[in-house]
């Protein structure tokens, strides 16, 4: 029995995969999958260029790159988000009164 094998290079596949991207697949994006390029995570965590490449050279935001376009998934967004939350510093849950 033959099968149809397909070999890609790795760049063949992410080419592939920017360009579905770009082309903006139909259909709405699975939450654990979503990806953003730079402009959407500038909007998303509302900073600028220079902010978001000094997270990224400092290595506090996970990313994949190809040429000169960044990509940054969910999963990236959220370890980020999670890396830098803080906790409430309340003593308890009950709310001053006024």
């Amino acid at each position: 029995m033959l099968q149809n094998k397909c070999t890609l290079n790795d760049s063949e596949i992410l080419r592939r995969i920017l360009t579905l991207l770009e082309s903006g697949c139909s259909g709405p994006p699975s939450k654990k999958y979503r990806v953003y390029n730079n402009r959407e995570i500038m909007e998303l965590l509302n900073i600028k260029t220079e902010y978001l490449k000094k997270l990224r050279d400092n290595g506090y935001i996970g990313y994949s790159r190809h040429g000169d376009k960044y990509w940054y998934t969910q999963e990236d967004v959220d370890r980020f988000l999670r890396r830098f939350h803080y906790r409430d510093f309340a003593p308890s849950n009950k709310l001053p009164e006024l």
